[in-house]
């Protein structure tokens, strides 16, 4: 295991239901399996991260295969690196594109991290065979050089402590949202929609090894339009009358576009 105390950073074992490093701070294992390394000095708010309306959302969208191409690619992505036993997945979520790389590799072990302690304890109910930990990515709660790959799609990112959790020669897959990603959804809700600003930024002690794009298009029936507007901040953003239009369209036609990043640890 990788894990690391987040309040001295020495190893966590694993002793019975409860997670304890050589200083004896003791973190207990949920039911499900999870542990909370997120200690309360260091949350902005008492339930940080994505509300459970969103996170049962994103999980409806998910199983609805909406991002299932972008799942593929990932997949093609990582099949083409060397090396590549432990992955980190930074804001996992509720641990979607984990469990579509262990059902092409069996042999992975993934390690799930999130911000929001709801997302992190659906995620390890739904997938045993994972190890999840609530934790934030400005302090990975994870041992030194222990990490082939992280990944993290729509994940901020500390540079510092992701080059600290790879090993060297360890990859990182960054995912956003490319210029028109949900673009006519967008429209609906926006007299003047903009696009996203493309990420071109470097990262610290990270070598930029291959880019590109994964871009498609499907229809969206009421369900998915629900499930879209709840999984994401446009639950709250737009024109409110746009917004309570859009929810009673029967469908709806719009491009999914993602640009990615792939970067080596040198």
């Amino acid at each position: 295991m990788v894990w690391i105390c987040p309040l001295c950073e020495q190893p966590l074992v694993l002793l019975e239901r409860t997670w304890a490093c050589a200083n004896h701070h003791c973190f207990d294992q949920s039911k499900e399996g999870y542990v909370n390394l997120l200690p309360a000095h260091k949350k902005r708010s008492k339930t940080p991260g994505d509300s459970v309306a969103m996170i049962n959302a994103r999980r409806l969208v998910h199983d609805n295969a909406l991002y299932a191409p972008l799942a593929a690619q990932i997949t093609a992505i990582i099949n083409d690196c060397s090396s590549v036993q432990t992955v980190l997945d930074i804001g996992c979520g509720e641990g979607y594109y984990g469990d579509v790389l262990t059902r092409h590799h069996p042999d992975l072990t993934v390690y799930g991290i999130d911000i929001a302690k709801a997302a992190v304890k659906l995620a390890a109910a739904t997938y045993r065979h994972h190890h999840y930990a609530v934790a934030g990515a400005s302090h990975l709660p994870v041992d030194t050089a222990t990490i082939d790959l992280a990944l993290s799609i729509f994940a901020p990112i500390n540079d510092t402590e992701l080059r600290r959790a790879l090993r060297a020669g360890g990859y990182f897959l960054e995912v956003g949202p490319a210029p028109r990603h949900l673009w006519e959804l967008r429209t609906a809700l926006y007299d003047e929609p903009r696009e996203h600003e493309p990420s071109e930024r470097t990262r610290i002690g990270l070598s930029s090894i291959a880019k590109g794009t994964c871009n498609y298009s499907r229809t969206l029936d009421n369900t998915l339009i629900q499930a879209l507007l709840t999984a994401t901040p446009f639950a709250y953003r737009g024109h409110r009358e746009k917004r309570a239009v859009l929810r009673t369209l029967t469908y709806l036609n719009t491009t999914l576009s993602f640009s990615w990043r792939l970067y080596q640890n040198t």
